[in-house]
């Protein structure tokens, strides 16, 4: 089924694309329309069928509206919060023994049918023997066994395509997912990031993080204290409940870029279907979820994250092909370009253009100049925790674009860069 994606998807392109070169019908803008259309349905119902990790790379994708056409964001954004669950009667023998224990015996009142589903787990609301209401996180049967077997899938088709496409190298980023995705997979650790964020937090009340519940998790199912909330890129539900869309990017920007900057311990996907808006007397509330996918630098890293910071603000491409290279970045034959580009795409689109996102002629001269540099000078080594910086800048960056954000990127950073001089 993945071949046949793969295969047909590329086909698609590949025939609008020479079509598009003997007409002169690429230079229009909505000359891709058509097979954007198909391959994004094509993706998200395959994801569907298959479940595990391609629903990962279509959360990733529905995310970045900054990037992708507003159709294709539409189609994957589905997949935020609204993947199809598990039935109740594979989900029940699956907690019970996890938990060692009866549902009865864990929890007075347990709703069968889940609040949300993603692509590694989904949520049950219930409520406590001592009557605290709570969240159930559970983990699918046998995930983890698909998403091995979705890894080698995966690995096949990258590695084809790379010899196809040489422009389209995908494979650092696959090692990149290898050693991150079973982070994901276990709940245990998951539950002591949530402690680590609150403590982290301790103080801000405009942040909340979910309180798990120790005696009713394993690595298979998570329970913790249930909070409610608007998702962060609904406008209707922001409006409804008084917080301005404004307020929300300027809040989930500031928590980012504190947790990277500053605390060195930060969440890894921050996908829409995983922050929520709450209005309290106080004012606005980002909730965080699903904490999985958090990593923790050395301050040595911490330190070579704001001197790459540093050089992208000043526009020093020297500079910044030094902070990429301390930072572990290699390329196939040395030069600074491919990092110049790098650092425009994921932070310096946002610096020039003075706010969280750029515009699309921007975007697109930026991903023009990335794949040029990228070709002939490919990355051929990257740390996972410095592309999982990377790829927070840019779920930001697309959920900036929906909120049509006017957070200036250099205001929000500058307070943070100054402390850890």
């Amino acid at each position: 089924m993945v071949a046949r994606l793969v295969v047909t998807t590329y086909a698609d392109y590949k025939i609008r694309q020479i079509h598009g070169r003997v007409t002169g019908g690429n230079q229009r803008r909505d000359w891709y329309d058509g097979p954007h259309d198909r391959a994004s349905r094509r993706l998200r119902d395959t994801a569907v069928r298959l479940e595990g990790l391609l629903i990962k790379i279509c959360q990733f994708l529905g995310s970045r509206a900054d990037l992708l056409p507003a159709r294709v964001v539409n189609v994957l954004g589905q997949l935020h919060d609204r993947v199809p669950p598990r039935s109740f009667a594979e989900i029940r023998p699956h907690i019970e023994t996890s938990l060692g224990r009866s549902l009865a015996e864990c929890f007075a009142s347990f709703d069968e049918v889940p609040v949300a589903a993603a692509s590694l787990a989904q949520v049950h609301r219930g409520r406590t023997r001592d009557g605290q209401d709570v969240a159930i996180k559970v983990q699918y049967p046998n995930i983890g066994r698909v998403v091995a077997t979705d890894l080698a899938n995966f690995s096949f088709f990258v590695h084809l395509l790379a010899r196809l496409e040489p422009s389209f190298d995908l494979r650092v980023m696959l090692q990149e997912v290898q050693q991150l995705i079973p982070l994901e997979l276990d709940f245990e650790r998951e539950a002591a990031n949530a402690v680590r964020f609150a403590a982290d937090f301790a103080g801000d009340e405009s942040v909340r993080f979910p309180v798990p519940l120790a005696d009713l998790t394993s690595r298979y199912v998570l329970t913790m204290d249930f909070i409610e909330g608007v998702k962060i890129t609904d406008l209707a539900g922001l409006a409804r409940i008084g917080v301005r869309p404004q307020d929300a990017a300027e809040l989930l920007t500031r928590t980012c870029v504190k947790q990277i900057l500053e605390n060195g311990f930060f969440h890894g996907d921050p996908h829409p279907g995983n922050l929520l808006m709450r209005r309290e007397p106080h004012g606005p509330v980002l909730v965080v979820l699903d904490l999985g996918l958090s990593k923790e630098f050395t301050p040595e890293l911490r330190d070579g994250i704001i001197r790459l910071t540093v050089a992208i603000i000043g526009k020093n491409p020297e500079q910044i092909g030094d902070a990429f290279r301390s930072l572990g970045f290699r390329l196939r034959d040395g030069g600074d370009n491919t990092f110049v580009a790098l650092g425009d795409l994921f932070l310096g689109q946002a610096l020039h253009a003075g706010r969280a996102y750029a515009s699309m002629e921007m975007v697109d001269r930026i991903q023009d100049e990335l794949l040029g540099a990228l070709r002939s000078n490919p990355v051929v080594k990257a740390p996972s925790d410095l592309m999982l910086v990377l790829r927070v800048m840019g779920l930001l960056s697309g959920i900036g674009k929906t909120l049509e954000s006017e957070v200036n990127p250099l205001a929000a950073i500058l307070p943070f860069l100054q402390s850890g001089n």
